[in-house]
């Protein structure tokens, strides 16, 4: 007889604003599954109130690979867009120590490296344990560098609560993109908030629920 095995779902919602003032502007639905030592992540995003007027359809992201003792090691991230039918790909090569980008364009590919995905459930399934973070992000078309570090803690204002976090700022790394990211102990190192800035614009993303259901599959 097959023996069932567990498999674990985490349903997270963010909203998105413009600003820090609030200006809604879409939504974001992740679902996380893992059973044994493979994950895989998923999310859809789309525009609403105003923002729908100029940023039409839907975003859909993917990101499969393992657990490993050191957290999340991707194989496939793919990125879709259902407005203009755009469809790009990343392959994790570990073995060769390549990923495969978009275009065919290749780089190269060393411990740890994340995609914009693994990133942000990373800290769920290896809490840091220092003050520094440092890793590389793979994107469909290309890989950069960051580094950040725990500058403080603060309580976040959610719909469900006050949360007590740590507060992670990009304090080095490639291109000019500044991140803020508020990682919250009692929900498994959970990403509650994020800012990001790029000198021009600010958007923030803040967590509006999060569920966590445990399903049995059969092999």
């Amino acid at each position: 007889m097959t023996r069932p095995r567990l498999r674990s779902c985490r349903l997270a919602v963010y909203r998105g604003f413009l600003g820090t003032r609030g200006f809604f502007i879409g939504d974001a639905v992740y679902r996380l599954e893992h059973s044994d030592n493979q994950y895989s992540i998923t999310t859809v995003g789309q525009a609403r109130g105003l923002a729908a007027l100029f940023f039409r359809g839907e975003g859909r992201l993917s990101s499969t690979g393992t657990i490993t003792s050191a957290g999340l090691q991707p194989n496939l991230y793919t990125a879709e867009r259902t407005s203009d039918g755009r469809h790009e790909v990343a392959t994790f090569d570990w073995e060769t120590g390549v990923v495969l980008l978009n275009d065919n364009k290749t780089a190269a590919l060393e411990l740890p490296t994340f995609d914009p995905l693994a990133v942000l459930w990373q800290f769920y399934f290896a809490p840091p344990e220092q003050e520094e973070a440092e890793f590389n992000v793979a994107t469909t078309r290309r890989v950069y560098h960051s580094r950040f570090r725990r500058v403080g803690v603060e309580t976040v204002e959610l719909p469900f609560g006050e949360v007590e976090t740590q507060v992670w700022e990009r304090t080095g790394g490639d291109g000019n993109l500044t991140a803020r990211v508020w990682l919250a102990p009692s929900l498994h190192h959970v990403m509650v908030k994020m800012r990001l800035s790029n000198g021009r614009i600010t958007g923030e993303a803040l967590l509006d629920s999060i569920r966590v259901d445990e399903t049995v599959a059969q092999r």
